[in-house]
């Protein structure tokens, strides 16, 4: 497996509440050495939401709490993936906690792709409008389902697929970590065959580039690092209103 990861602050802000890990050491929050061999690999890319830096702080602790608890699970006969959905509960309730200790930090949340790669199969765990596809035979697929009025829309058959991107209100979310107690985890399982990829991004993809567009930068014959810089690039050629953050996989 490879992979390439990027984040880019877009055109229109002046920081970055975007987030993502690695299945890598992360000395920062304690993870010295993942066990990958009996945990998989597990991607987290989430992008914050709230005023000043809060949704950069939800997005960062989110994202990094997720990745530590798992790899820190002492028992590898449990069930992992139901594990994983239980420390997301968990750590939507912190994210909660904190919102409620400090009045910098209220209203702050996140969305979140948790994407693990485990025995041959990957789980999927969705809250928001970030994204993951599956990209193979030349064709882009996306797995999960939007938390947003504008999804809900397309579900119904009032818009088009293209047409998310266009609304006016292709901003409003209904679900994301650290507004609701009773948090909606969406969940997806889905078997892959080698030379597969995975595609895991923010909205500051999906709102600037459509998804012929992003096929056509994934059937470039091209390294994983060119094509996430080639996404980046293309997000800010067509306006850059939001951060972007890619993780393009391999398999």
């Amino acid at each position: 497996m490879n992979y390439s990861a990027r984040t880019d602050i877009g055109k229109k802000y002046d920081h970055n509440e975007d987030a993502f890990v690695l299945p890598e050491p992360n000395k920062k929050y304690n993870v010295k050495n993942p066990d990958i061999k009996n945990k998989g690999k597990l991607f987290i890319l989430c992008d914050g939401i709230g005023g000043a830096n809060a949704g950069e702080v939800a997005s960062e602790l989110t994202a990094n709490w997720i990745f530590r608890d798992y790899y820190s699970t002492e028992n590898n006969n449990i069930n992992l993936t139901k594990r994983l959905k239980n420390i997301i509960q968990s750590v939507n309730l912190k994210i909660i906690q904190l919102a409620n200790e400090y009045e910098n930090y209220q209203g702050m949340g996140t969305t979140l792709v948790a994407t693990l790669f485990l025995n041959n199969t990957t789980y999927i765990y969705s809250v928001g409008d970030s994204r993951a596809y599956l990209f193979n035979d030349k064709k882009l697929q996306q797995i999960t389902e939007d938390h947003s009025e504008v999804w809900q829309l397309y579900k119904a058959g009032l818009i088009s697929k293209d047409d998310l991107r266009h609304h006016p209100r292709n901003n409003i979310i209904t679900m994301a970590l650290g507004n609701n107690i009773n948090i909606d985890i969406q969940q997806y399982e889905c078997k892959y065959n080698k030379g597969d990829m995975f595609l895991i991004c923010s909205d500051g993809l999906t709102d600037m580039v459509s998804e012929e567009e992003i096929t056509r930068i994934l059937n470039k014959d091209e390294s994983l690092d060119k094509i996430s810089k080639n996404l980046i690039q293309a997000a800010n050629k067509n306006g850059g209103k939001d951060n972007i953050t890619v993780i393009v996989i391999s398999v």
